[in-house]
């Protein structure tokens, strides 16, 4: 049912979210400055009620000198004024190469600063243009329907348990909440440039589609995001039932699965099959990409001996009628901590 669009505000999904999460321990809210994260600060610090006591996580990356170390006082003065604990963690300059490895440190920091205090979890401000960029983005590197199903309400990154509940809020009920309640935000001099690949998305991908094919392309795109959601789960559940089946033999470090039986099941569900496999190995898919999936299932209809390197550590082999997932992380770690002279 779609809320009365006099009730469509940012209090409105914010609540909603907040009673599904039912969050009872210290809540650490990931607070850059930017518009989005005052927005959720403001709303938990001065506006819900029967929250649990929260803390102001800041990351300063040290990429943009002062002006970085203007948004860490900011959240600083902003959290101090609203009565809500600040923490914040500097990393070293360079220690950013790219968006991604950024984004890993950011959410490293954060989780220790999680674990300092005391954390159940860390709320991010993603909101639903976040989700779209997201899903227009991983279309277009190329994904399986997870990635289409764009980023999850809640999950964990590095181990970091995260909850977005911002994800169904737009970035107008965002600018829409910040006027009526007069809340001020920094704005990222970065964002104004189309370089970073999900800045050339939000800058100038979707505005011409917009102008150009759907004026309604977020809502679109969320639409999508909720189908293939909707799919993974169900091929995840189906997948689960038949993991039992298909696994022959399990050691420390690997999986043994039978290649027969496996042939008998439609191709999305082996490919599922295996992600169960090496989510249970590895304990992340995070450098599994389509392409290494598509070479398991080509091993998986071969009756001839083959190897197949993953990443991860992973070394994947047809052997009879199965085929062997082994972990070689002990080994690698082996020669890493001592490699020959």
């Amino acid at each position: 049912m779609r809320p009365n669009p006099r009730d469509a505000r940012l209090e409105y999904h914010a609540s909603l979210a907040l009673r599904r999460l039912n969050l009872e321990s210290p809540i650490l809210i990931a607070v850059s400055g930017g518009p989005d994260s005052m927005a959720l600060l403001h709303y938990l610090a001065r506006d819900a009620a029967g929250v649990p006591p929260l803390v102001a996580g800041h990351v300063n990356h040290a990429l943009r000198g002062a002006e970085s170390d203007a948004d860490a006082a900011f959240v600083r003065t902003a959290a101090s004024a609203w009565g809500v604990p600040y923490e914040e963690v500097m990393l070293p300059a360079g220690s950013a190469s790219s968006e991604e490895s950024a984004r890993l440190a950011r959410y490293e920091a954060l989780g220790a600063m999680s674990a300092r205090v005391g954390a159940e979890c860390v709320l991010t401000a993603h909101t639903a243009d976040d989700q779209a960029e997201t899903v227009l983005l991983r279309l277009f590197r190329g994904t399986g329907l997870r990635g289409l199903s764009g980023m999850p309400f809640r999950g964990k990154v590095r181990g970091v348990r995260i909850a977005r509940p911002l994800l169904h809020v737009t970035r107008e009920q965002i600018q829409e909440y910040l006027r009526r309640r007069g809340v001020s935000y920094r704005v990222d001099s970065t964002n104004e440039t189309s370089v970073p690949a999900r800045n050339f998305i939000r800058r100038e991908v979707l505005p011409l589609v917009r102008s150009r094919l759907n004026p309604s392309a977020r809502e679109a795109l969320l639409r999508t995001a909720a189908t293939a959601h909707d799919a993974d789960e169900l091929l995840t559940a189906l997948a689960r039932e038949r993991f039992a089946e298909v696994v022959v033999e399990r050691r420390p470090g690997q999986i043994a699965l039978d290649a027969t039986l496996l042939e008998r099941y439609p191709k999305p569900l082996r490919a599922y099959v295996f992600r169960l496999a090496l989510q249970e190995l590895t304990g992340s898919l995070r450098e599994i990409a389509g392409t290494h999936i598509e070479a398991l299932l080509t091993l998986a209809t071969t009756t001839r001996p083959r190897s197949l390197d993953l990443p991860g550590h992973v070394v994947a082999q047809r052997e009879r009628g199965r085929i062997v997932l082994d972990h070689r992380i002990r080994e690698a770690e082996v020669i890493r901590q001592h490699p020959r002279a």
